[in-house]
């Protein structure tokens, strides 16, 4: 897979971080969304959208928590919304059900 097998937006308004993830993440193309990435501001909400990956292994679940430590590190909230079902196996797997619940903080 390529990078362009994945796609990432990552708009700010209204001191909202919306990051909306698509396509097949992995390893192969997870790196390249990474160095895409605004850096997350303190305060605020980061709405973490990943409805629309088609695939995903564990750099995607790397990704995602990583976004959501960050945003935790800087006192902001998080909107995670439900994730499509190429997330089943791999949260099953890592046991992340918790972490990775669809939720609004």
């Amino acid at each position: 897979m390529t990078s362009a097998t994945a796609a990432l937006a990552h708009d700010i308004s209204d001191g909202a971080h919306h990051v909306r993830l698509s396509g097949v993440l992995t390893m192969d193309s997870v790196s390249d969304l990474c160095t895409r990435l605004k850096p997350l501001n303190g305060g605020g909400v980061l709405v973490l959208d990943a409805t629309a990956v088609t695939r995903a292994d564990s750099s995607a679940l790397a990704l995602m928590t990583s976004l959501m430590r960050q945003a935790h590190e800087r006192d902001m909230r998080v909107d995670l919304k439900p994730l499509p079902q190429a997330f089943s196996a791999i949260i099953e797997l890592y046991g992340l059900h918790n972490i990775l619940s669809a939720r609004e903080a």
